[in-house]
């Protein structure tokens, strides 16, 4: 047996019947270690000559990280340079490596892949190849490295001679190769360090956007999207479940992206619970395909971490933009699909999508959100907030029964912000807890002075945000005011929208809860708007049913009016009251009637109205109740 330095004899052995030529083949690489002061180089020209040996066209050398969770192109040498992965990383959950490490043992110890076949996430790049032989390097008993061998014109049946001759010489690169290299890879390992993200081993921004900006310029015509993603209420996960669970799902978000999405170039966490990713895509790709590939793999995290959030609604806001789209660079890309994000963010208070692409007026609409939230104390310092009522009805006499209180901006020129500017505007960034809590004081005051006066009075509701759900302050506010007017609580109740009872906070049932106990009336608002779920009405206490205006339209087909009676005789039979909001025309009232709703509210009375113009409605058809009586 020949040996070489005395070193090849240790690997003879553990492999019968080497040839002459794989023994000359390890000759070469032992030259080239003495040779090269640089084992990176000496192993880079290996790679030439192995090619050559095992006649391929390229070679793919790739190592896993210390943590298992990255693997990294470390080493190409490709015939036609066409493949270009030297220094392409992916990023896989633990439980792909351990599917992976179980396609070589059924493979006897290697991987083989031809054209045409199912092909896998790890070797997506090599799909339009004709056959591939990948070999596993191990350390002991752990996988640590594997090598591809890839003939990209030929189908390949490899014989099992020149299979034992690659495993022989794989574990000599390893053996004899990468160990020499200690020394620089120790100074690297801490350049990663310094470059990535402690807790998701994620590339930091700076770097992110090096790689980015770097693969787009090589790039000859692929079309590419920036993506930026977030947890939606974050920081209540971290107060609920703990910070050790947040970093789990962080860690996990950050699997699963690599994972689902295919062509990434890069991804970093920008900060907190905040993600970039930059994607190539298909040139035919659009808005709705990026949409499709983001809410798949958004939907794929969620229920990944069902067990362990199994009592609260997580959710996943994202945006996009396509870099090139209306010229705009990388960074603005990054500036834009944040805007889409926000905006989904936004969206999502409504019901609507969770994922958005970039428009050019995202970015026009975030200043006048900032204008308008600069500009929410000075306008509440000079009352240019207004409290309007709307009235509710009997559909059969439209008699009163009670109102809604709706905030208002007049300015000072007389103009009006509409509420559906100005709403999500505060909610995005916590002024509308102090708006809501001036419509709360405004309609506790003016029960307050009807009552002091002997007038007449009816229940007034008021709409509860999202954001008084996240601690007690509000319950704390509602406490102060009854301490304060002390008004009877018959008067008064709060409207909670179906899509924040279903995202089964905590905090929400002890909300409602504590409004029972005072004897406040609950109602569910925009029932049917979206997010319709029968467990709502048998989960929590609620008194009223609100019928979202979605359901009064010019004409209802003969289905939809079965679903309204249907819903209404459900309530009733729960003992729920039934109001249906947005009713316009007379017609529509008649079919509510027809369906037994005996509530309505909508323009067909009366549109809102200033508290003074409410009241001398209120106090004419007292006058005329009173007539009505004396008749």
């Amino acid at each position: 047996m020949l040996t070489i330095n005395g070193r090849l004899d240790k690997y003879m052995d553990t492999i019968n019947n080497i040839s002459s030529d794989v023994q000359e083949l390890a000759r070469f690489a032992d030259d080239l270690m003495k040779r090269d002061k640089d084992a990176d180089k000496a192993i880079e020209d290996f790679l030439v000559k192995m090619s050559s040996f095992f006649d391929v066209d390229v070679i793919v050398i790739k190592e896993k990280s210390e943590n298992g969770a990255v693997i990294k192109c470390t080493y190409e040498w490709s015939r036609k340079s066409f493949l270009q992965l030297q220094g392409l990383e992916r990023r896989f959950l633990e439980k792909v490596w351990d599917e992976w490490e179980e396609r070589y043992r059924k493979g006897g110890g290697v991987y083989k892949y031809y054209r045409g076949e199912v092909c896998p996430i790890i070797l997506i790049h090599y799909r339009e190849t004709e056959s591939l032989i990948q070999i596993p390097v191990y350390n002991g008993k752990e996988l640590v490295a594997c090598v591809d061998f890839v003939d990209s014109v030929r189908r390949r049946e490899w014989t099992d001679d020149e299979v034992s001759a690659m495993k022989y010489i794989c574990s000599y690169i390893y053996k004899e190769m990468f160990l020499k290299r200690t020394p620089r890879r120790d100074q690297e390992a801490l350049k990663q360090k310094l470059d990535r993200d402690m807790l998701t081993k994620l590339p930091k921004r700076d770097r992110f956007l090096k790689k980015v900006n770097g693969s787009i310029v090589k790039d000859d015509g692929s079309k590419y999207a920036i993506i930026s993603s977030d947890i939606a209420n974050f920081k209540y996960i971290n107060e609920k479940y703990g910070y050790n669970t947040g970093d789990l799902l962080l860690r996990k978000l950050a699997g699963t992206i690599y994972l689902k999405i295919n062509g990434i170039i890069s991804c970093c966490r920008e900060y907190s619970d905040i993600f970039l990713l930059a994607v190539r895509v298909p040139l035919e790709y659009g808005n709705d395909e990026v949409k499709a590939m983001v809410d798949n793999c958004n939907n794929a995290f969620l229920e990944d971490i069902r067990s362990i959030t199994e009592d609260t609604n997580i959710a996943i806001n994202s945006g996009f933009a396509f870099v090139g789209d209306h010229d705009i660079t990388v960074e603005e890309a990054i500036t834009g699909a944040t805007a889409a994000r926000k905006t989904a963010k936004e969206m999502a208070l409504f019901n609507m999508s969770r994922c958005c692409a970039y428009e050019p007026s995202m970015i026009a609409n975030k200043a006048r959100t900032i204008e308008l939230i600069a500009s929410c104390d000075r306008a509440l310092e000079k009352n240019e907030f207004m409290v309007y009522l709307q009235p509710k009805v009997l559909c059969r006499s439209y008699v009163i029964v009670g109102a809604e209180a709706l905030i208002r901006w007049r300015k000072p020129d007389g103009s009006f912000v509409y509420p559906d500017e100005f709403i999500p505007a505060f909610e995005s960034n916590g002024c509308v807890r102090k708006t809501d809590y001036f419509v709360y004081e405004s309609v506790f005051k003016y029960l307050k002075e009807r009552i002091d006066k002997g007038l007449f009075c009816v229940p007034i509701s008021m709409n509860v945000s999202r954001i008084h759900l996240f601690n007690n302050r509000f319950v704390e506010f509602i406490g102060e005011l009854l301490d304060k007017y002390r008004i009877p609580t018959n008067l008064i109740e709060f409207e909670l929208t179906e899509s924040i009872c279903l995202e089964g906070l905590p905090s929400v049932a002890y909300t409602v809860q504590w409004l029972r106990q005072k004897n406040i009336k609950i109602s569910i608002d925009d029932f049917g708007s979206g997010y319709s779920s029968l467990e709502v009405l048998t989960r929590l206490p609620i008194n009223v049913l609100k019928l979202d205006k979605v359901f009064m339209k010019d004409f209802l087909n003969d289905k939809e009016k079965i679903i309204i009676s249907s819903v209404v005789e459900m309530a009733r039979l729960l003992g729920l009251e039934v109001i249906c909001e947005g009713v316009e025309e007379d017609i529509q009232r008649i079919f509510l009637l027809e369906s037994s709703c005996e509530m309505l509210q909508g323009y067909v009375f009366s549109k809102p109205e200033t508290m003074e113009d409410f009241s001398k409605k209120l106090e004419r058809e007292y006058r005329d109740s009173q007539m009505r009586a004396l008749v």
